[in-house]
């Protein structure tokens, strides 16, 4: 499989990718380049490999435990206050 350039045009369209017309040729280079890359993979046998890996759906619990803050780390605070650190006010 290969692209066009017209593929090229579109493709920079949807992803809102203002591209020059003199770039096409390099990036129809490129999205070719990757297309083969995965028509090399498609090629691999992967018929011995479990195609899902499921894990277990139970949900590990701990206890929410409230603990000092480490000096150390709250040396390193630009504004600190009752051992808080001051952060800027976020506004909507």
């Amino acid at each position: 499989m290969s692209v066009s350039e017209m593929d090229v045009i579109r493709v920079a369209r949807l992803a809102r990718i203002r591209i020059d017309m003199l770039q096409i040729p390099e990036l129809l280079d490129e999205l070719n380049e990757i297309l083969h890359f995965v028509e090399q993979l498609n090629e691999v046998d992967c018929s011995e490999i479990d195609g899902t890996i499921q894990y277990s759906s139970v949900l590990y619990e701990r206890q929410d435990v409230v603990f000092a803050s480490d000096p150390a780390v709250m040396s390193n605070a630009p504004e600190k206050e009752n051992n808080m650190f001051i952060v800027p006010k976020v506004t909507g």
